[in-house]
């Protein structure tokens, strides 16, 4: 997004949808942001709950550039 400028957070998984589809990762400050299989750089079939992920966020709330699972 124009005029936003991303950084990286640590959170963890707190949730997956049973679809599959959804991952929800919350982060120190209590937000939580969604994940999704076409997150770039996200190996999403390997998410669990409480596995640690490293996220490319905004300001804007919910929004992922990217993700990765931290090894």
């Amino acid at each position: 997004m124009p005029g936003e400028v991303p950084y990286f957070i640590e959170g963890w998984i707190v949730d997956i949808t049973p679809d599959k589809r959804i991952a929800y990762a919350k982060v120190s400050n209590g937000n939580v942001y969604h994940l999704y299989r076409d997150t770039p750089y996200l190996e999403f079939e390997k998410l669990e709950k409480d596995t640690p992920v490293l996220l490319e966020v905004t300001s804007r709330l919910i929004q992922v550039w990217s993700a990765k699972i931290i090894e």
